[in-house]
């Protein structure tokens, strides 16, 4: 009996063993990992969770690559860390009476400039910093006065001007990248009266309340506002700056047609395109739609998926599924990169090239680390890497905010 009870306890204790030493799962649905999965090169854990909204008018949070530097910031600072290691380089040390960051432009300049901008207190998101990519260092800072507050704070980093919107009424403000030095882009204007405008990193598109037309400024070279008459609508984004395309609205309203107008080389002539049918369900203004070389534009429908529009024509090359991210593009072989959900598994994310002019898949690996965890979708920001499909967003199971670089082998689309 002493015998048999012994056996039973080293029995159950073993149980307990292997039940203890298993793997325990990170991604809420088990420790499976799919054949496919990507290897990790490295992750970053530990990031406070973030609770910045992700939409479009405050392009928060955000991210910025170049060279070996990947930046990341949200609402608990701006951080850059290497891009072969995972080691966090600089974080930006806020200006002398800033607060905490809240807005930052979506990309850094060509030659290594981004913007922040800074709480000023009051909640007010109006203390902006030019920030050198390379380093972390602040360049310069100043508080930008403002009558109404930032109520959709906007931000772009240009290679001679930073370009800041804070809120609807106001005018759009412009900085010298290197000094700071202010100027307002929209005095110079012919057309005195208020105006509504979008804007990049090299050109404000604005729309005089009293005028039917358009008028673009190029905030990098300068010269005359170039005219667009008969526009009744407003400007919606600004889609490409070389060569400038911008979408519109035909009337007015919310529910208004869009129209894309296409500026030729010498910026003066313009080819009006109309959108209709499937085209005419294009949501320009989200944050993880994109432009290929060659003209084609990967966007989100209304309708829900996602769909290739070539803006020259307003034809619809093909359309798709709604759980697709765009993570980049692949300049060299003019081939998008796509995170997509797992049929089979939808809280697991592919990896995939597709070819713009057909919409065929060719997918390289699967997003999920060695003890299962996952990163959500639809919360995640992607950047892309030479062989490094870089992930920024909360790991399900915990929501814990982190960064993992997966190894991808991009095969041939």
């Amino acid at each position: 009996m002493i015998a048999c009870l012994l056996v039973l306890a080293l029995l159950g204790g073993g149980v307990f063993f292997l039940l203890t030493a298993l793997p325990k799962s990170s991604g809420g649905t088990g420790s499976d990992v799919p054949p496919d999965a990507l290897d990790v090169a490295w992750q970053k854990d530990g990031l406070p969770r973030s609770s910045a909204s992700s939409g479009f008018t405050v392009q928060w949070p955000a991210r910025w690559l170049r060279g070996s530097t990947l930046v990341y910031g949200d609402e608990h600072g701006v951080r850059g860390y290497d891009t072969a290691t995972g080691r966090q380089k600089w974080e930006v040390e806020p200006p002398e009476g800033a607060g905490e960051p809240c807005a930052m432009s979506p990309e850094a300049s060509g030659n290594g400039m981004g913007a922040v901008l800074f709480d000023s207190g009051g909640d007010e998101c109006t203390y902006l910093a030019a920030i050198e990519v390379d380093t972390g260092t602040v360049v310069w800072a100043k508080k930008i006065p403002s009558e109404y507050g930032a109520n959709g704070p906007r931000v772009h980093a240009g290679d001679e001007n930073i370009t800041v919107g804070l809120n609807t009424v106001e005018g759009v403000r412009m900085f010298d990248v290197r000094t700071g030095a202010a100027s307002d882009p929209l005095a110079s204007l012919p057309v005195k009266c208020r105006y509504t405008y979008v804007f990049s990193a090299r050109h404000i598109v604005a729309k005089p309340e009293c005028r039917d037309e358009l008028l673009v400024l190029d905030t990098q070279y300068g010269g005359r506002g170039v005219s667009v008459s008969d526009q009744q609508g407003r400007p919606v984004k600004i889609l490409s700056d070389h060569p400038l395309i911008v979408a519109v609205t035909v009337g007015e309203g919310e529910s208004s047609p869009p129209r894309v107008l296409n500026f030729a080389e010498d910026g003066d002539t313009v080819e009006t395109v109309d959108l209709t049918g499937k085209a005419s369900e294009m949501v320009f203004d989200d944050k993880g739609n994109g432009i290929t070389g060659s003209g084609l534009y990967f966007g989100k429908l209304r309708s829900g998926g996602h769909a290739v529009l070539d803006l020259t024509t307003g034809t619809v090359v093909w359309e798709g599924g709604a759980s697709v991210s765009l993570i980049g593009h692949d300049d060299a072989d003019d081939r998008m990169l796509i995170a997509e959900a797992d049929p089979g598994k939808n809280y697991w994310t592919r990896v995939g090239v597709l070819d713009p002019d057909t919409g065929k898949p060719v997918y390289a690996g699967t997003m999920v680390m060695p003890d299962g965890a996952y990163l959500s979708q639809s919360d995640s920001l992607y950047a892309y890497d030479t062989g490094k499909v870089l992930v920024m967003g909360e790991r399900t199971s915990d929501r814990e905010q982190m960064i993992v670089a997966f190894e991808v082998d991009l095969p041939a689309a």
